[in-house]
């Protein structure tokens, strides 16, 4: 538990009577929802880290409470964007799957777009781009079928493009069902691509 006279004493400024609360807006640093109408203080430390206070001023009944809801303040927003700042980009990324993603017969595959921009171009990226997110980005995630029958896979990959365009509007653009499929290997539809692969020689 932070120490409340430390945070005081370290403070470069104090924002007194910064609002009062609000319905599921802070909880208690100890747990426990805080009470809508009570005021608050904030404190900016010396660390830069914002502190805020029950009371409108600080007082030794002064108690830390943690926002969890409501509106950003200046510094919250600035910080976010600080902190997506140091993380990287995420970059297009061109699926190859391997001969043991064909024998278990799916990938999982990802995409993004900025957040702000739902016009946004939309493009793939490598599973470590997905896993450390740049808070400008959104991103989604969803397994992609590339070995079946050839009307399996169109099917269940067009369930798949369905689903997903619901909330990543635009995504089935970059995507067709027979996407990275491959027919299994001496098929009839495999034995029909090596003739016309033979026709062109």
């Amino acid at each position: 538990m932070a120490d409340i006279n430390k945070i005081h004493k370290n403070s470069d400024f104090i924002v007194r009577y910064a609002g009062t609360t609000n319905l599921k807006e802070f909880v208690y640093e100890h747990g426990g929802r805080v009470q809508p109408g009570l005021q608050y203080h904030i404190h900016y430390t010396n660390t830069k880290q914002e502190v805020f206070m029950t009371g409108g001023s600080h007082s030794s009944s002064s108690k830390i409470i943690k926002k969890i809801g409501g509106v950003d303040t200046l510094f919250r927003s600035y910080t976010k964007i600080a902190s997506a700042e140091k993380t990287p980009y995420p970059v297009i990324t061109i699926p190859n799957p391997s001969d043991s993603d064909y024998r278990i017969g799916s990938v999982t595959r990802y995409f993004t777009q900025l957040a702000n921009n739902p016009n946004a171009d939309i493009f793939e990226i490598s599973e470590e781009d997905n896993d450390q997110q740049n808070n400008l980005f959104r991103y989604i995630d969803f397994k992609w079928r590339i070995s079946g029958t050839k009307s399996e896979v169109t099917r269940d990959n067009q369930k798949t493009m369905s689903d997903i365009d619901k909330d990543f509007v635009g995504i089935v653009r970059k995507l067709f069902p027979l996407q990275l499929w491959k027919p299994k290997k001496n098929s009839p539809t495999d034995l029909q691509n090596k003739l016309l692969l033979l026709k062109k020689f």
